[in-house]
């Protein structure tokens, strides 16, 4: 048994590959650790080379590396880029989530708030968290859009009616990441002479959520479906 290392990482390969399996046809949440342990495992088997001693006592297992420095960081970086990659399938998943009756907008903001602070914690930087995440800001722009476009006020006046009627008219070619801007839609209203009222206080929502990433009346954003 000249390569035990190997060996055990042909051993364990099968047995974690086993474990999602199984806890894939059971349904169980533990196939998501499960995944993560392959992955890992995966990044960390590549590095097997590299180890020139490895030594089992009283301290646990020591490792030396031939250039611990540069591998230990490049083992890092392979691992943060699988955390991003499961962040950005992730966040988008949650956003898709059948988009009237699944998740609601709160847990959706619990979830993808979580992954956030999770891609932070393991030393992954501002931009690339951002990243990471963004797909979530495509969605609820293209939900703004559309949460704007639908504020008819209960007795419209002919402007206003003839304003919200024509929508889709106007932007025929509305999709997720291809959503007509903030000031596109402003100057569009402004167009009707519509200054005011609930399209107006929705286009206010949507440029505070443009400009900090928060919903400015949450309570309302998440009850908007029910409306």
């Amino acid at each position: 048994m000249k390569d035990p290392v190997r060996i055990g990482a042909l051993v364990a390969a099968p047995i974690l590959l086993a474990l999602f399996v199984y806890f894939l046809f059971i349904d169980s949440p533990a196939r998501y650790t499960a995944v993560g342990f392959m992955i890992a495992f995966a990044v960390l088997a590549t590095r097997l080379r590299d180890l020139k001693n490895l030594n089992f006592g009283t301290t646990g297992i020591k490792a030396e590396l031939e250039q611990k420095l540069a591998e230990a960081q490049a083992t890092v970086t392979q691992l943060q880029r699988i955390a991003e990659l499961f962040g950005k399938i992730s966040v988008e998943q949650i956003s898709m989530s059948n988009r009237m009756l699944g998740l609601s907008s709160e847990k959706k903001r619990e979830f993808i708030s979580n992954i956030d602070k999770e891609l932070r914690a393991i030393g992954i930087p501002d931009e690339r968290v951002k990243d990471a995440i963004s797909s979530q800001r495509a969605f609820d722009t293209y939900d703004y859009y559309w949460w704007v476009s639908q504020a008819v006020p209960a007795n419209p006046s002919q402007s206003e009616l003839e304003a919200f009627t024509n929508f889709r008219q106007e932007f025929p070619h509305v999709d997720i990441g291809s959503t007509p801007s903030l000031s596109e839609v402003s100057a569009y209203l402004a167009r009707y002479g519509i200054t005011q009222g609930e399209g107006i206080e929705r286009l206010k929502d949507w440029k505070h959520y443009e400009e900090t990433g928060q919903h400015r009346r949450v309570k309302l954003w998440d009850a908007r479906h029910d409306l």
